[in-house]
């Protein structure tokens, strides 16, 4: 497998894809940092990859050190702060226990 490319200023977002075959290709899609506004907006589809493309440049902008604001009316991004090391059903107990009580 090709090792991923890493450079500070470089937003590494996947790989490119054949326009006919639809098939990830070789090359990688890599987009400056500079180029990006201070302000994005992603649309598209049910199940058309937003919230994966979303997480994608929240993570490359952490890497550059770029803080980021995000709105999510649907709570997916706010899965990204739910971070333990184990991954344990126990250490998620609390996020969840109202929850639980009320089903």
């Amino acid at each position: 497998m090709q090792e991923i490319y890493e450079k500070l200023g470089l937003f590494y977002l996947g790989k490119d894809v054949d326009k006919n075959s639809m098939e990830a290709t070789d090359a990688l899609t890599l987009l400056k940092n500079k180029n990006f506004t201070t302000h994005a907006t992603i649309i598209g589809m049910t199940g058309s990859g937003k919230t994966g493309l979303g997480v994608g440049i929240i993570e490359e902008a952490a890497l550059d050190n770029i803080p980021s604001i995000v709105i999510d009316p649907k709570g997916d991004m706010g899965n990204l702060c739910l971070v333990d090391s184990t991954f344990s059903g126990k250490a998620f107990e609390p996020w969840v226990e109202d929850e639980a009580k009320a089903k």
